[in-house]
């Protein structure tokens, strides 16, 4: 083989070898692209996940809040109405009793 054919074949592969590290450089710039796109993809998906599992959390919370603060309030109300009757009937009493005093210290 001739030196020139041997020169061209080499100056060939090293093209070829130039081109194939080209190509193999955008390859690998576009998978990083891709890759860095797909995580703020993801990102974004977990911190809407986040968001909705604490708007949830916050409603639940809420809810539950104002259910009890209702319970309270319901068992609160009886115990006003059951010491309301009671005292009416002691101050009915109260004054019955009075009245026999302040009638027997009146007839004394």
């Amino acid at each position: 083989m001739a030196r020139d054919d041997i020169l061209s074949k080499i100056k060939a592969a090293e093209a070829d070898a130039k081109a194939a590290v080209q190509q193999a450089l955008e390859e690998k710039e576009k998978k990083i692209a891709a890759a860095t796109t797909e995580a703020g993809n993801i990102v974004k998906s977990a911190d809407t996940d986040a968001q909705d599992y604490y708007d949830k959390s916050i409603a639940k919370a809420e809810s539950d809040v104002k259910a009890k603060k209702q319970t309270i309030i319901q068992s609160g109300t009886k115990n006003v109405s059951s010491l309301s009757g009671s005292a009416s009937t002691k101050l009915d009493k109260a004054v019955e009793y009075l009245m026999k005093e302040f009638m027997g210290l009146l007839h004394a």
